[in-house]
């Protein structure tokens, strides 16, 4: 059995609340920003380009998070649309931001293939901090299993790490992304070699998902929104 201490979702000091995921999740969008940044000039983008994209990117990552999050509640509880404590759906904040980079890359006429695979390993980075997050909050709680890497949880079963699964896929990603970048010059190949198999881990990672508990996501076609 793997040990799994409990951990708060937030740590206060005084009037200082910082959301544990929250702080992680922000620390990925900066060292994406400085591994884009560090990536730029060898590409020949220009830094401007990187600081607009992430920052739209930022943006629309949060809004299509929070939209998808609330569209995706069995009740619709508008309250989830404010404030910090609302929920947040991964998948629909990657669509959001990937679709307005890729329009404003087309509005501006750039080459959106090069400039996604000058993101890409700076966008694994980031969605693998945000998955510690996502472990130590236990977030995603995970089918019941006998495996021996199956942590408690609260019912009592031991459960499926589905986040650690996701941490070590994207672990294994990031270090074929930076061997693939030194044998490529193709532009896109980078994060065409990322995306396809990520996406399809994440379907095949959603059915170890929990489904019989009040804190396991909502389904649609046997799929999580998150």
């Amino acid at each position: 059995m793997m040990p799994y201490p409990p951990f708060p979702s937030e740590i206060s000091a005084g009037p200082i609340h910082i959301q544990i995921w929250g702080f992680f999740a922000a620390l990925g969008f900066v060292l994406a920003l400085k591994m884009a940044l560090g990536r730029a000039y060898g590409a020949g983008i220009p830094k401007y380009l990187i600081w607009d994209l992430l920052i739209l990117a930022l943006v629309s990552m949060i809004a299509g998070g929070r939209l998808f999050h609330f569209l995706s509640m069995p009740d619709r509880d508008i309250s989830a649309l404010a404030g910090i404590h609302g929920g947040f759906s991964l998948a629909g904040g990657a669509a959001a931001a990937g679709i307005a980079c890729l329009i404003y890359l087309r509005v501006k006429n750039l080459d959106s293939r090069k400039v996604f695979d000058c993101l890409t390993p700076g966008a694994i980075a980031a969605l693998i901090l945000a998955r510690v997050g996502c472990f130590l909050v236990n977030d995603h709680v995970g089918k019941a299993t006998l495996m021996p890497w199956g942590i408690p949880y609260e019912d009592g079963p031991m459960r499926h790490p589905v986040a650690l699964y996701e941490i070590s896929f994207l672990l294994a990603m990031f270090f074929a992304i930076r061997r693939e970048e030194r044998e490529t010059k193709s532009n896109g190949a980078l994060f065409i070699l990322f995306s396809l198999p990520y996406a399809s881990f994440r379907v095949l990672a959603d059915f170890l998902r929990c489904d019989d508990l009040p804190v396991c996501e909502a389904r649609f076609s046997g799929l999580t929104a998150s």
